[in-house]
């Protein structure tokens, strides 16, 4: 039926909104149980493209309850219904994941290897197995299986490209070796099919950014970056790549110097593009941190404050609190508001001691040693001094620097 190879060409592109419209018309026309098992099976693979596992679950039933499967459908058959496990495990909530589909799904592509070892689509599900080990942490069996989808045959193009981007961030996360990345995600990149959906390749290039980093070439790295942020902000807008793209650029300036202006610019471009959440999120906390390092940066503390203040309400058990209530102390020094400045330092001083922590960082008792000068508390500011001069190097300047100022202190009692 000339409808249906129609439609196998449309999900074969990935153009499920086609692939939709004629397999909806064809539901409501007189079909042979034959070409109605078919139906179904399309409709299976976009729902499954769609991110409707279940919907695509229930469709694979429905084909085989029309008529019994034969050896050019049964595989098919397989293959969704393990890819609609999988997928299912992927989307499920946080909290919710239950490994059954995992095992559904892997049984479901072994009964496939074993019952038909010459399929054409057999690359495809050897990666799928690869991926099921990495959620597994199995690394090495991972690793195989992707080398292995590599040199299995295959119809679909971009197949290699995924292969490779499953190595490369193998060799990047779990080898730490930052060479060996590069060279598979570069060829990601050569071997994606031009005319498929470019924004698989945003990923690509996050890692790719990644990896230059690790390896010293900040350059590099930024490029890749942009590379990933163009691709993402292109026609075919998703929020979701947007947001991924726009968070990598940010941390990934944020450790280098003199990029405030581009930072605070992506800062708002992340904003205004991703919805605020109302409770707990380490990645808003992290992104009102940054956002509050780059305002002291640049000698804006007021903001800075409220920045550093959001980044704690967003994450209460942030792990680095007392380094934020220090920094939140130093713009309220710079401010030379020297009450709220001890007013702060005694609270992080509170926290580390019920959190059992050292504060081994002399800067903080020599901030607010100094705060307490300048209010003339003197008595106070020698024993913040004292504190200070036990941990801060001895002979620098700094030092000498504390030493004098405790001198003077002790003069003034």
């Amino acid at each position: 039926m000339q409808e249906l190879q129609q439609i196998e060409q449309h999900v074969y592109h990935r153009d499920i909104k086609k692939a939709d419209i004629l397999i909806a018309r064809l539901f409501k026309s007189q079909l042979s149980a034959e070409d109605l098992s078919k139906l179904y099976l399309f409709r299976a693979r976009t729902r499954l493209l769609s991110g409707r596992p279940e919907d695509a679950i229930d469709d694979v039933s429905a084909a085989e309850k029309t008529i019994p499967l034969d050896q050019t459908t049964q595989p098919t058959s397989l293959e969704i219904q393990g890819d609609a496990y999988f997928a299912r495990f992927e989307l499920a909530s946080v909290g919710f994941v239950d490994r059954i589909d995992t095992v559904r799904a892997e049984s479901t592509y072994e009964k496939l290897l074993n019952q038909f070892p010459n399929y054409k689509n057999i690359g495809w599900i050897y990666f799928q197995k690869g991926r099921i080990k990495l959620t597994e942490m199995k690394i090495d069996e991972a690793e195989e299986l992707f080398e292995r989808a590599l040199v299995s045959p295959s119809y679909l193009r971009y197949l290699p490209a995924y292969c490779y981007e499953r190595l490369g961030f193998i060799a990047y996360y779990e080898r730490r070796d930052w060479s060996r990345s590069l060279d598979f995600l570069d060829r990601a990149l050569n071997t994606y099919p031009h005319d498929e959906d470019n924004h698989w390749l945003v990923q690509v290039q996050i890692l790719r950014s990644r990896v230059y980093k690790m390896l010293g070439k900040p350059d590099l790295a930024i490029k890749a970056s942009e590379a990933a942020l163009k691709i993402a902000s292109g026609p075919q807008l998703e929020k979701r790549s947007l947001s991924e793209a726009i968070l990598n650029i940010i941390e990934l300036l944020s450790d280098l110097n003199g990029h405030e202006r581009e930072i605070l610019n992506y800062l708002d471009q992340f904003t205004q593009h991703t919805k605020k959440p109302l409770g707990v999120d380490v990645t808003w906390s992290r992104l009102y941190e940054i956002r509050g390092n780059t305002h002291l940066a640049i000698g804006k503390y007021d903001e800075a404050i409220a920045d550093y203040k959001n980044a704690l309400q967003f994450n209460p058990d942030h792990p680095w609190e007392l380094f934020i209530y220090q920094q939140i102390a130093r713009c309220y020094y710079q401010n030379r508001e020297y009450t709220e400045t001890i007013n702060v330092i005694n609270r992080l001083l509170q926290n580390s001691a019920q959190e059992k922590q050292t504060i081994k960082d002399f800067r903080v008792f020599d901030m607010l040693g100094s705060a307490l000068f300048a209010l003339k508390r003197y008595q106070e500011a020698v024993i913040a001094y004292q504190s200070a001069l036990s941990i801060v190097p001895p002979n620098t300047d700094l030092s000498h620097k504390i030493q004098s100022y405790y001198d003077l202190a002790r003069e003034l009692i």
